[in-house]
């Protein structure tokens, strides 16, 4: 099974994933919205408060083919595919000499040069970041002569995609990838003195 990305109505991102699990048995279809939790400050006091990774966007594992793509294209709040490319024509209501045109093209590679995948490499890293409870916690993060030091948490061992601390927020900028757009994501770090 492969990863998708879909694009929805922003605030409804928790009510699909929760359509899509009640439609799809988990080991046919999984879906998830990864949040992260940071430090914001109210009233004086530090709260933890969780946000969504990427807001506007719902993760899916399943091998995509047409009938579960345009099943959850239905849903109203879905607004596309990110990176679906539609290169070939799949609606099934065009005649069925027109179908079988391209009979050098079977179904399953007409629907690979449609639904593009995310990337191993990129979902790698994101779902390395999350927590069984599909969200990134607080790292335990210091810094010394200039360098970023992760003692534990979620970006232990992913040091090279932080590009900036922010000691007064108590956060830390990371560059992820998602389809190739690089984004530029705040995560919540506990600051620690260097152990001796």
């Amino acid at each position: 099974m492969n990863w998708y990305a879909f694009y929805v109505k922003t605030g409804y991102e928790h009510s699909v994933k929760n359509w899509l699990n009640k439609s799809f048995e988990k080991e046919t279809l999984y879906s998830m919205v990864p949040q992260r939790i940071v430090p914001e400050k109210k009233n004086g006091e530090i709260l933890r408060v969780e946000k969504d990774l990427f807001p506007g966007y719902i993760f899916v594992k399943t091998n995509m083919n047409c009938s579960k793509y345009y099943f959850i294209k239905s849903h109203s709040k879905i607004i596309r595919m990110l990176n679906y490319l539609n290169k070939i024509d799949l609606t099934y209501d065009r005649p069925a000499s027109l179908r079988k045109s391209r009979a050098n093209v079977t179904e399953s590679k007409e629907e690979a040069l449609c639904f593009k995948k995310i990337p191993d490499e990129e979902m790698t890293i994101i779902l390395k970041l999350l927590n069984h409870d599909e969200q990134i916690d607080f790292s335990q993060v210091y810094t010394q002569d200039s360098k970023v030091y992760v003692e534990s948490g979620p970006l232990k061992g992913l040091e090279g995609i932080v590009k900036k601390v922010d000691k007064h927020k108590r956060r830390v900028k990371v560059l992820v990838s998602l389809m190739g757009d690089e984004r530029v994501i705040d995560l919540g770090i506990e600051l620690i003195e260097p152990s001796v």
